[in-house]
């Protein structure tokens, strides 16, 4: 049975649709990432996931019945993160008791507490008394974890949790959500820009873009302008000399945007000629990887302001040709092109 399952899902505000999903079916226990630029639906998606809004249009399942926002059998089971940091006026113990209090939980709250605390890396007897003004951000960030990692709840949704804290912050809040995932197989379903954090965190991802799923792994998006060539091909200038090539463009050429994902993008050290069909692009290496779900080496390769998406095996490493602000070339078929 599918922890969430997502059918005909529309979702707008002010008269603007701002999601459209058609089908989603999320597996339970997965550690699944959700990127894309500002505007691409992450927030809102997950604000519906975690049953506090409803869609305008279509159902959500969780655990295989379709529940209205608030309602009793998703209370402390599904628990969001917003990016921002409410917490009520009161100590911290009261804002992580809270949850436990209002959804009726029998148990030792007080043990639930101080564990829940440490978790986030907040000593008890240090924090448990502290008034919420007196927090600072990401001390208030880890402290509204703690308020939902309380109620140990089977989907944990965290939108942008490491936005506006710092380095140590950023490294409690993933372990404590880690923490989660392996002791009460908890799934996690986040959001955020800090690519980095979230690759070394999921297991996959899911890209959105304008409000619809492009699909699991990762995908460079191109935004033009576009020109089309007296050979039907279709091209932007990325740096300098160095431009994009498509092709089958869509009429709305003006406001298209192309993507292509990273399986389809191959690497090189040199500017060999590619095989026959394909292009070849110069650019940076701007960033290393682990991928843990694959154990390969992602890749970020920067043109001009555009920075691609790649993977090699782990092995590649030990030949020393692939350093960070290294030149490489990536390689790719004009064919494998996608229009949004």
């Amino acid at each position: 049975m599918a922890l969430f399952q997502l059918d005909h899902v529309v979702h707008t505000y002010a008269g603007r649709t701002v999601l459209n999903i058609d089908q989603w079916r999320v597996p339970a226990g997965q550690i699944l990432g959700l990127c894309g630029p500002n505007g691409s639906g992450k927030s809102t998606l997950l604000k519906l996931l975690g049953f506090v809004e409803r869609p305008v249009a279509g159902t959500i399942q969780f655990q295989g019945r379709s529940c209205e926002p608030f309602a009793d059998a998703v209370r402390g089971k599904v628990v969001l993160l917003p990016q921002t940091s409410f917490l009520l006026r009161r100590s911290v113990y009261s804002n992580v008791a809270y949850g436990l209090r209002i959804g009726h939980v029998k148990c030792d709250t007080a043990q639930r507490v101080r564990h829940a605390l440490g978790l986030v890396g907040l000593d008890p007897e240090a924090f448990a008394q502290r008034p919420w003004f007196a927090l600072s951000g990401g001390e208030a960030r880890r402290v509204a974890l703690a308020a939902r990692l309380v109620l140990r709840p089977r989907a944990l949704l965290l939108d942008e949790p490491t936005a506006s804290v710092d380095t140590a912050s950023a490294q409690m809040i993933q372990a404590a959500a880690l923490y989660a995932h392996r002791q009460w197989g908890t799934s996690l379903i986040i959001a955020s820009h800090d690519h980095q954090w979230l690759q070394d965190t999921c297991e996959d991802t899911v890209q959105l873009f304008r409000g619809k799923i492009l699909g699991n792994g990762r995908k460079t998006l191109i935004f033009g302008p576009w020109r089309r060539r007296d050979d039907g091909i279709v091209q932007t200038t990325l740096a300098e000399d160095r431009q994009f090539l498509a092709v089958d463009p869509p009429a709305h050429l003006e406001t298209a945007v192309a993507a292509i994902d990273a399986r389809h993008l191959d690497l090189q050290t040199s500017p060999e000629p590619p095989p026959p069909g394909k292009t070849i692009l110069e650019g940076t290496i701007v960033a290393l990887g682990l991928e843990k779900s694959t154990d390969r080496i992602s890749v970020s390769l920067a043109v001009g302001g555009i920075v691609f998406t790649t993977h090699l095996p782990r092995h590649a490493l030990t030949t020393g040709r692939y350093t960070p602000g290294s030149t490489a070339w990536i390689v790719y078929a004009p064919d494998q092109v996608e229009w949004y």
